[in-house]
C-alpha cells in the first residue's frame, strides 16, 4: 500500500513544479491541507501491512524481536518499528547436490537427491540460522554420506527407503532449532564408476547361470524321480495282472471240462508254433518224442493233471479201485 501513496505523491510533486513554471492554475497543489492529508496517508500506508495466506512477518521493535505477523491486516508502527524477514510456510523444495560417497566394501558411488521441508516456527528460522537452506542440505548430505557408509553396495540400491529415513531422522533433530520441519528426502539417482557396474554385471549374470543350472539340475532329478516311479508303478500293475490272470486260469482249469480247454488251448499253440517255423524256412530237428505235437499235448496234460492232484481238495479225488493200494 505505500508504494502506490508514494507515486501519488511523487505526481503531486511534479504537478507543484510545472504549475509555477507554466501558470496551469493547479490550486489545489498549492493548498498545505491537501499536502497534511498526503503525509498523513503516506504514515498510515507505512503502518498497514497486508500478509498473504501461508505467509507470516517477523517484526522488531528497535531491533529486538517483537512479533510475527500472520495472514491478513496488520499495523506496524513507524520508526519505531520494521519487518525484519518474510517467511513462506508452504512446503519448500531444495536440489541436493550430487556428491560421492563410499560404501561399507570401499565401492565409491555418486549420489543426488531432493529435500522436502517447511517452516515451522518463525522466530526460530529467523535468528537460529543465517541461511537455513544451506545448512538443511549440507546437513543432508554429511548424514546420506554416513547412511551410505555403513551400508555394503548392493544394499544401497535395495534400501533406499532405509537411506531416505535416517536422512530425514537426522536434518530433522538439528532443523528444530532453525524452526524447520523436513518432510521427506528422496534418492534422485545412484551412479557408479563404469568398471564397478560392469563387474556388477559379470556378477549378475554369474548368479542367474548358477540358479539356472541349479534349477535344471532338480528338473532332472525330479524327472528321473518320476520315471523311476512309473516304472516301479507299471510293474506292480505287471506282477498284479498276471497274478491275476493265473488265479482265473487256475480257476478255470478246476472247472468241469478245463481239462479238454487247456488240451485245445495247447494243441492251437503247437500248430502255431510249427506254423512259423514253416514260414520261417529254419530247419529245426526234434529228436525222439519232440518231434510229435502229440507228445507236447501228452505231456502238458500230464504235468496238468499232476498240479490238479495236489491243488484239489481231498474229497473230490476219486477212490482207488478195490484190490489197489493207494
Amino acid at each position: 500500500m505505500g508504494f502506490p501513496v508514494f507515486v501519488i505523491g511523487v505526481l503531486a510533486l511534479g504537478l507543484l513544479i510545472l504549475d509555477q513554471n507554466a501558470g496551469l492554475g493547479l490550486t489545489a497543489v498549492h493548498n498545505p491541507l491537501f499536502w497534511f492529508a498526503y503525509v498523513a496517508l503516506l504514515a498510515l500506508a507505512g503502518m498497514v501491512r497486508f500478509v498473504r495466506q501461508q505467509s507470516v512477518l517477523v517484526v522488531e521493535r528497535l531491533g529486538r524481536y517483537n512479533r510475527t505477523l500472520t495472514a491478513g491486516v496488520n499495523f506496524v508502527y513507524p520508526i519505531v518499528e520494521r519487518v525484519a524477514y518474510t517467511f513462506d510456510l508452504r512446503e519448500q523444495v531444495i536440489d541436493v547436490p550430487a556428491q560421492d560417497a563410499i560404501t561399507k566394501d570401499n565401492a565409491t558411488v555418486t549420489i543426488d537427491g531432493i529435500l522436502y521441508y517447511k517452516i515451522i516456527n518463525a522466530k526460530d528460522a529467523a535468528y537460529g540460522a543465517e541461511d537455513i537452506q544451506r545448512a538443511i542440505v549440507n546437513l543432508a548430505q554429511t548424514s546420506m554420506r554416513s547412511a551410505i557408509g555403513s551400508m555394503e553396495l548392493d544394499r544401497t540400491f535395495e534400501n533406499r527407503s532405509e537411506i531416505n529415513e535416517r536422512v530425514v531422522r537426522a536434518v530433522s533433530d538439528a532443523a528444530q532449532l532453525w524452526g524447520a520441519f523436513v518432510t521427506r528426502y528422496e534418492i534422485k539417482d545412484i551412479k557408479m564408476p563404469e568398471s564397478l557396474r560392469q563387474s556388477m554385471e559379470r556378477q549378475m549374470k554369474a548368479e542367474r547361470d548358477k540358479r539356472a543350472a541349479v534349477l535344471e539340475s532338480e528338473g532332472v532329478k525330479q524327472s528321473e524321480i518320476n520315471r523311476a516311479e512309473g516304472e516301479k508303478q507299471a510293474a506292480i500293475l505287471r506282477a498284479e495282472g498276471q497274478a491275476r490272470a493265473i488265479e482265473l486260469v487256475r480257476q478255470q482249469i478246476t472247472e468241469i471240462g478245463g481239462d479238454q480247454a487247456v488240451q485245445l488251448e495247447v494243441a492251437k499253440s503247437a500248430i502255431e508254433q510249427y506254423g512259423r517255423l514253416a514260414k520261417a524256412g529254419n530247419a529245426l530237428v526234434l529228436m525222439g518224442d519232440g518231434a510229435d505235437p502229440a507228445g507236447w499235448i501228452a505231456r502238458a496234460m500230464a504235468v496238468l493233471n499232476a498240479v490238479n492232484a495236489k491243488g484239489a481238495p481231498p474229497e473230490t479225488r476219486k477212490p482207488a479201485p478195490w484190490g489197489q493200494a493207494e
